[in-house]
């Protein structure tokens, strides 16, 4: 998220930070880099931040939202893009990011931190519609799939090979996190 972020500040994109102690560093970081903020996730405050971020969408603001929510499991894809997309007729555009020298911090996504000076790289998958009548776990899987490409692709040009714990659960039983 870190190099996401820093690669569309000042845009006034509206996210969403949770409720935590955490979320409250989060949104400040955050808001002193331009985003508009609301607050709420999945687990705490969800529908009124949904509510809140389809207004702001109608009226004209771009969103972005990570797709595994404040606690994961990492990489599975929250309703709450879904649902967001279908009720504004907001298009998705996957992002990811990657550092040639990562650090992964002993959090539930593996956080990653760029170290200074590293070559980083903010890649996209191709953006597409949310039809209103559009299967909620077909959009999450094509979701999934385009940030993963996207990722892999990211990882390559940075010439780094995630931790064994990234792995798709496909490969080896365990979660990767999303960018």
């Amino acid at each position: 998220m870190f190099l996401s972020i820093q690669a569309h500040r000042n845009e006034g994109i509206v996210t969403m930070a949770s409720r935590s102690k955490d979320g409250e560093i989060i949104a400040g970081w955050l808001e002193s880099n331009g985003y508009s903020v609301v607050r709420g996730s999945s687990t705490r405050g969800g529908s009124q931040a949904l509510r809140e971020m389809v207004r702001l969408v109608r009226s004209g603001r771009a969103a972005a939202l990570t797709v595994d929510g404040p606690t994961g499991p990492p990489r599975q894809v929250q309703p709450g893009i879904v649902q967001l997309a279908r009720l504004t007729g907001g298009w998705i555009l996957p992002i990811t990011s990657s550092s040639a020298r990562p650090r992964f911090l002993a959090s539930w996504d593996r956080y990653l931190l760029p170290a200074p000076f590293s070559k980083n790289v903010v890649l996209y998958g191709a953006p597409f519609p949310v039809p209103r009548d559009a299967d909620e776990a077909g959009v999450a899987a094509r979701i999934s799939a385009a940030i993963d490409e996207a990722t892999e692709e990211a990882d390559r040009r940075t010439r780094i090979t995630p931790p064994d714990v990234w792995t798709k659960p496909s490969e080896s039983g365990k979660n990767r996190p999303g960018g």
